[in-house]
């Protein structure tokens, strides 16, 4: 199915759906065949596929929010918000010295193969993600990078004290930890499940404790779920069936909004918008701009080692005109890799738009007349650039001014996040949808190492790498604000990486659609919504 325009129809069906939307039915996608849709249905139009639906082995956004319908975690973050609130813990408490976390969690719970829910289960999930050469890990390429970014240094073991008593025995202390825990990531998946579908297989067959039960997945089309009776929360999910029906094309997708073959969606033309906003049939709601979108340099390629270099490409970028055009009016420009929401943000001065020093900068690194490089962007649209190829073109465009000519290159979603962890992409287009309201999130993930062979951690600075490693250790909000501070002042010193937008997310919805809210993590809590 790839990349065709889902929504785009013939005359006939077009009228069929109209006729159907004047009696109040909506339209469910050709590929479920035989389901009845109705009021008990929820249709969410994504940007992009999972690329799998184990959540412990993939930092793609687009598997997060399918599995935030599926799992649980000890924490989450409240509906709208980044702060904590228990999930299938229900409370918590550590040590004095930080090295022992106890967290009493959620009683008569069950997975929805009918597994207990408890601390075995629990510190089976945390032994699964800990030990590299476990039975369960999953494909050799699985991607553990959140768990090796946010834990592995820290939690030494998980126990289960009892059945309703998890302990985690840290190596260190580390103050993002509870935030960390509401990462999507550290799911909770049925033990049972692995040993029925192996460490690879659970990425088909996911089971876990959350609102909606796996039903089918179709690849680039759809990933259908139906509510979980015995979901611990009361009352919820308060539809029966959530589809979550993948249409690339951002056009396609609105389409698709307008003629009721789906209820809502994220990531619309700025444009589509605006018909949107003067549409009766459609509502707006916001997910806050809790995202930067960046262009990374890989410094591991020779020509990007010259800071000269980094600066020159920096200064060629007009991003301030690129947000005005090409961001709806809900974009802002980027300074830092924070956005302004955030504590610990540093005080620097923004990169100004400047073309003459570029071409300075160029002479001065030996290229006199530019030079020519592969500029990778990203295929799906995100909050952060909600169209990648517009953007990228006009990046493009401006590089090209000072000579520098960027060839536009892309490739598909999954395959783009699993290459800009090797040397391939020299630039590229990547950003950031914060994980939770801790600042470690934003710069302890990508500034704590270095990698020669990987384009995403091919900045090296010790210096900067010692200060946020210390900041996860320090208790102190302040003083860690100041330390996280002072990291990214030397980063953004650097010219790193471009920061290039920070963006208030619109979803489009009809009008019969209630309770969808906004999650800064762009994970939405699917078992709040009604349809009428």
């Amino acid at each position: 199915m790839g990349n065709r325009l889902a929504g785009v129809r013939s005359p006939v069906a077009a009228l069929v759906a109209a006729a159907m939307l004047v009696m109040g039915i909506v339209v469910v996608p050709g590929s479920v065949t035989g389901w009845a849709a109705g009021p008990s249905t929820f249709i969410w139009g994504k940007s992009g596929d999972a690329d799998t639906l184990d959540n412990q082995v993939s930092s793609n956004g687009e598997t997060s929010e399918v599995t935030t319908q599926i799992f649980n975690l000890l924490v989450r973050a409240k509906p709208g918000q980044t702060g904590i609130e228990p999930d299938l813990a229900t409370s918590w408490s550590a040590s004095p010295d930080g090295l022992v976390w106890t967290f009493k969690l959620r009683r008569g719970v069950t997975f929805h193969d009918g597994t207990p829910w408890n601390a075995e289960a629990a510190k089976f999930n945390f032994d699964r993600m800990a030990d590299r050469n476990g039975p369960y890990r999953g494909p050799k390429d699985a991607d553990y990078s959140y768990w090796d970014g946010f834990m592995a240094d820290y939690v030494k073991e998980a126990k289960a004290v009892d059945p309703y008593t998890l302990q985690l025995v840290m190596k260190q202390p580390n103050a993002p930890l509870l935030y960390n825990l509401s990462i999507m990531a550290f799911e909770f998946n049925s033990p049972a499940s692995f040993k029925k579908y192996g460490g690879t297989g659970v990425g088909l067959h996911p089971v876990g404790t959350g609102p909606f039960k796996f039903v089918e997945w179709v690849r680039d089309d759809h990933v259908t779920m139906v509510a979980n009776p015995s979901f611990f929360r009361k009352g919820l999910p308060k539809v029966q069936r959530l589809i979550m029906r993948v249409i690339k094309d951002n056009a396609a997708r609105f389409l698709a909004l307008k003629s009721g073959e789906i209820n809502a969606m994220e990531a619309p033309n700025p444009d589509d918008v605006r018909v949107a906003q003067s549409d009766p049939n459609l509502k707006t709601v916001f997910r806050p701009a809790f995202n930067t979108g960046y262009i990374r340099f890989n410094m591991n390629d020779p020509l990007f080692k010259d800071k000269r270099i980094r600066e020159a490409t920096a200064l060629a970028i007009n991003r301030k005109a690129i947000v005005d055009a090409l961001y709806g009016g809900y974009g802002t420009v980027a300074n830092q890799h924070m956005p302004p929401t955030m504590w610990g943000r540093a005080d620097v001065p923004p990169i100004p738009y400047d073309p003459a020093k570029a071409k300075q900068l160029l002479a001065e690194a030996n290229y006199p007349n530019g030079f020519s490089v592969d500029f990778w962007y990203i295929p799906v649209s995100r909050p952060y650039f909600p169209n990648g190829k517009e953007i990228g073109t006009a990046v493009a465009s401006d590089l090209a001014k000072v000579g520098i000519r960027a060839h536009l290159m892309t490739e598909d979603w999954a395959t783009y996040l699993k290459d800009r962890s090797t040397n391939k992409f020299p630039m590229y287009m990547i950003g950031w949808i914060g994980d939770n309201g801790d600042p470690d999130d934003w710069l302890g993930y990508f500034f704590t190492k270095y990698d020669p062979n990987n384009a995403y951690y091919s900045y090296n600075n010790p210096a900067v790498f010692d200060l946020i490693n210390k900041a996860k250790l320090v208790s102190d909000q302040a003083t860690r604000a100041k330390m996280y501070a002072q990291a990214e002042s030397m980063i953004m010193a650097d010219y790193r990486d471009v920061p290039l937008a920070h963006a208030r997310v619109p979803l489009l919805v009809r009008k019969n659609v209630d309770g969808l809210i906004g999650q800064p993590d762009a994970n939405e809590y699917m078992e709040l919504v009604s349809v009428h």
